[in-house]
Formats: C-alpha cells, structure tokens, sequence
C-alpha cells in the first residue's frame, strides 16, 4: 500500500467537499469534516490524525465531541490507512460496545492507461457526457438517480442536504477543478457523474444512472470515457470509492481497477 498516495487521495477528497457545503474545522492534531444540512455519519466525522495510546485517542474524541455536539451530530471516525497506529489496531481503539463500524469502504485506483482502448463495455448505445452548467438542475436529477423508493436498491439513498450542496455548489481551491456531467444516450438524460482531480489524482465520483437505464453497459462506457478524460489530462492515477461487498467493487476490478485500500467509518454510540 503506498501511503503516499492515500494521503493525496484523502486531501483532494476533503477538499473536493468543501465545495459542496462542507465545512473543514482544523485542529492541531485533528480535522473535522461536517455538514450543516445532512445527519449522516459520512458527512460529519473526525478524521487525519494519529495516536501514540489510548489515553491520547480518549483526549482527542472527547474534544470532538464537543465540536460535533455544538453542531448536533453523532462523533464519527473516518479511518483511512495514514492513522497508522489506529488503523493497525482497529479492534483495541474501537471497541464494539463503545463504537459500531457502520462502513467499510474500498479506494480502487486505475493507473495502467495502455489498456484504455481495450476496455470491451458491452455496450451498443450512443453514450455522452455533457458538462452541467445549471446546478439546480443537475442536483435534481442526481437526486432522482438514488431515490428510486426501493429498499433493494444498490444505490441506496441520499439525504436531501445533498441537494442542496450541489445547487450551492463553488469553487474554493485553485489547484482542484470540479465537474459535473449528465450521462446522456441519444441526446436523453440517463445519469450523472462527477470528476474532482488535481494534476496528480483524478477522482471519479457519484456515477448514478436511473433505474430504468442499468444493466446496459452504459456505466462501463461512462466510466471508460472518463478515464480516458484522466490520460488526456496527464494525470497518472484514477481512483473511485465503493462500499467493499457490494457489486460494484468486483465490476470495477474487472475493469483493470485495483484495491489501493479500505477504510472504515465508525460511530460512537457510548
């Protein structure tokens, strides 16, 4: 696992939220990431920092939890591969009936672009992605792609604050670009996307397609256009986020993506 790239991962993908209503409060030995409109733990918790023991774990929770109970939210822990001594001892730090693991996330990066035009995506449509310019608009439409009513539904859902982060959507960062895409076939809107990079990690992210548009092959196609956006950037390394388990972490091995890592999101609940 390199390291190195986890941490790169990890600030463009802080940074690429704060753009979406996010608000980043720095510590000293500390970051938290939250959302004054969305409750959910995957948009509200502490993160990037490291322990030597338990005494200084303890310290640093109990501070947060005083910034998160100012802003009402649960204390969550978003634990990436850098906290090193945490993450090594996942079970000593986050005891079952203190904290409950409510995620486990797998970071997938692609970074062999010779293999690109041998990608076969099975899929026979008029596949395009075209630039969103009103947001209102796009915010409505990722919304319809994840509220589908359907307990099954891979997808799962989205809370109502995330419309709201991309109607208010801006540009925060010089060196970190932003791009919101409709997936369209035969000139209908299908989808969305979204690309967030910097000149070394392209991040692809929120691939969503309406219900009655999966299973064609046209996720394939849209996410081989992107990388194909990533080569003619220059940029090295792709990389996207799937809930490890589900279907979409085998598809995208399949793809030529690899596990760079897992991290977890955990909730305190004593």
């Amino acid at each position: 696992m390199d390291l190195e790239v986890v941490k790169d991962i990890y600030n463009l993908h802080i940074k690429g939220f704060e753009g979406l209503d996010f608000d980043v409060i720095h510590r000293d030995n500390y970051e938290i990431t939250y959302n004054k409109k969305i409750n959910d733990c995957y948009s509200n918790f502490i993160s990037n920092f490291d322990v030597k023991d338990k005494q200084e774990f303890e310290s640093i929770i109990n501070e947060a939890k005083k910034a998160f109970s100012k802003i009402n939210r649960a204390t969550a822990v978003y634990l990436i591969p850098s906290m090193k001594e945490l993450y090594d001892n996942r079970d000593k730090y986050f005891e079952t009936d203190e904290y409950e693991l409510i995620s486990t996330e797998a970071w997938q990066i692609y970074n062999d672009f010779s293999k690109i035009d041998y990608i076969n995506t099975n899929c026979n449509l008029n596949v395009k992605l075209e630039l969103a310019t009103d947001m209102k608009e796009y915010a409505d439409c990722v919304m319809s792609c994840y509220q589908t009513d359907d307990e099954d539904d891979p997808y799962g859902d989205l809370d109502e604050g995330y419309r709201q982060g991309y109607m208010n959507y801006k540009k925060i960062y010089n060196d970190i670009e932003s791009e919101f895409y409709y997936i369209k076939v035969d000139d209908k809107i299908v989808g969305t996307t979204q690309s967030v990079y910097n000149n070394k990690i392209y991040g692809i992210y929120s691939l969503a397609l309406k219900k009655e548009h999966r299973n064609k092959g046209i996720g394939k196609e849209v996410l081989k256009q992107q990388l194909q956006m990533c080569k003619t950037k220059n940029i090295n390394i792709a990389y996207l986020q799937t809930e490890l388990g589900f279907y979409p972490n085998k598809m995208y091995k399949k793809f030529g993506f690899e596990d760079l890592c897992v991290v977890y999101y955990y909730k305190k609940i004593k």
